[in-house]
């Protein structure tokens, strides 16, 4: 029996209705009383331009960060590159020549704060003179360090500064991260900064594009309450007649300050609230009918790059085990350690075995790539389902008893569909992996085919974990995993139930699945029956 349609709104519907009572009728709201009290808002209005003022230092901030991170990242990568090589290499000295405002990099051989300090710089004389500086100041940053370790564990990277280094002769700021090697040894790594040249190289180009001659920013010193850099020439703006100033986040003794060009904010307020009642009108009709639209595709692109993310996470995960395995046993037999033949031939099986999973998960990418690009090719013909699902038995029987699980299968009158061949194998193969994933106690499953409303059927029924209702709306999207219960405990790609659902849609086929928690789920796909012309 095909399930019934859940006329139940979806948690997306919900979240839409949210979104409609909470922004869409306040909009409405708001309009009408802008237009009945033009006079009464133009504060309102002055607060709201105070806010895109502070968005503005905001994005100059975050693309201060992201540029500080680019860097942390480069150099990471260059010493994973040179092998942790104490010399400075090409590709370092290649890194500081272009990254003007950094003057060195270091890395501390280990997360201890007594590890060796290596230093990296094109002047080399002057970061001799800081490295007792930066030492002193590393030794003295132990929570620092573990907390930024904790950051680390956590699958994220931070940035801090490392405070008053007090270096004797520049007035340097020092940034510091735990780096990570192939070998997943992590060390305090970092960047002296040159914070003059920053402002100048990075944040003065990027502060010109942003104000486009309607305000004027300036950086300065918080210390020394000087000016260090001004979009305007000849600026002899005073720091209490700025409008807002808020810190640069990876130099907290510097900071920004901004103000409007000609007119004041009053004024500027007063034009922007009629500018906007126009603008309000206007998007108050298309509101209406672009809210839920532009939420649906925000969130299915949002949920989509996620998966895709954990789809990264989970495929690396999945090769790592065998490949780590296949290393260890190769370098074993290759150093002459296995010293029987019983024991060459258990590696040499374990390496055979390693491959093979390797290969099945890169055909399983290589299949759904090609499925998602609409490459795979699919040739419908008449096929018994009876037929393959015997073929696809017989060299699944030793995978499926060595993992301890009893199957069924009584062929019965023959069903001919449409389908093509491979896929189909490719169907149930998939089908089966899963059953077995996610059989625990009870390993048994259960094949059967039918004929149902003219279309010819196949089903796989296993007795394990099971599906929740609410899950069973998303495992057929793509990269989609449970995040939580038991199933979010085994191992997957996140794309071989999408994969069948792919196949079965090219095929011009219907997939449903039935579960229930703690009792197993049942796949059953059908296909459209072969008519004999």
């Amino acid at each position: 029996m095909k399930p019934s349609f859940n006329t139940r709104l979806s948690p997306t519907g919900r979240i839409g209705l949210f979104l409609v009572i909470a922004f869409l009728i306040p909009t409405l709201f708001y309009s009408a009383y802008e237009i009945s009290s033009l006079n009464d808002e133009e504060k309102m209005i002055e607060e709201i331009y105070q806010k895109q003022l502070e968005a503005i230092l905001f994005s100059v901030n975050q693309i201060s960060n992201a540029t500080t991170s680019n860097w942390a990242t480069k150099l990471e990568t260059e010493r994973n590159r040179s092998g942790r090589n104490a010399v400075m290499s090409d590709g370092m000295r290649n890194f500081l020549s272009l990254s003007a405002p950094v003057f060195m990099a270091f890395e501390v051989d280990t997360l201890s704060w007594h590890g060796i300090l290596s230093t990296f710089s094109l002047d080399s004389l002057a970061a001799a003179k800081l490295r007792p500086s930066l030492q002193a100041a590393l030794e003295k940053s132990r929570e620092q360090i573990n907390q930024l370790l904790k950051y680390k564990r956590s699958g994220f990277q931070k940035l801090e500064n490392l405070g008053d280094t007090n270096f004797p002769t520049h007035n340097f700021q020092t940034l510091m991260f735990i780096s990570e090697d192939m070998d997943a040894r992590r060390r305090v790594s970092g960047l002296v900064i040159d914070p003059q040249s920053f402002v100048e190289n990075v944040v003065g180009p990027l502060l010109q594009q942003t104000v486009k001659e309607q305000f004027v920013i300036t950086v300065f010193n918080k210390a020394t309450k000087t000016r260090v850099y001004s979009t305007q020439l000849g600026d002899t703006t005073s720091i209490p007649s700025l409008s807002l100033t808020r810190d640069l986040w990876i130099f907290p003794n510097y900071a920004f300050g901004i103000r409007t060009t000609g007119a004041s904010l009053e004024f500027l307020a007063r034009e922007r609230t009629r500018a906007n009642l126009l603008l309000l009108l206007g998007l108050d009709v298309l509101i209406i009918a672009s809210l839920v639209i532009s939420y649906r595709t925000m969130r299915k692109e949002v949920q989509l790059a996620q998966r895709k993310s954990d789809f990264v996470s989970s495929v690396s995960h999945e090769l790592r085990t065998p490949l780590a395995l296949i290393t260890m046993f190769a370098e074993t037999l290759e150093m002459g350690r296995a010293k029987s033949e019983e024991k060459k031939n258990e590696y040499y099986s374990i390496i055979s075995k390693e491959a093979h999973r390797l290969s099945a998960i890169v055909n399983k990418i290589l299949t759904f790539s090609q499925t998602e690009a609409g490459k795979k090719k699919i040739q419908l013909e008449s096929i018994d389902l009876n037929s393959i699902i015997k073929e696809v038995l017989h060299s699944y029987d030793f995978h499926l008893h060595k993992n301890g699980f009893e199957y069924q299968f009584s062929a019965g009158s023959p069903v001919i569909v449409v389908a093509d061949k491979d896929a189909l194998a490719e169907i149930m193969v998939n089908l089966l992996d899963n059953a077995i994933k996610y059989s625990a106690d009870r390993k048994r499953i259960e094949i059967s085919v039918g004929i149902d409303n003219l279309q010819g059927w196949l089903a796989v029924k296993d007795y394990g974990i099971g599906i929740s209702k609410e899950d069973q709306k998303y495992i057929f999207d793509k990269f989609y995993r449970v995040s939580a219960g038991n199933l979010a405990k085994t191992k997957g790609t996140g794309i071989g139930l999408s994969l069948v659902k792919q196949l079965v849609l090219h095929q011009k086929g219907e997939v449903y699945v039935s579960s229930e928690l703690g009792k197993g789920s049942t796949f059953r796909i059908y296909f459209p029956l072969y008519k004999p012309i």
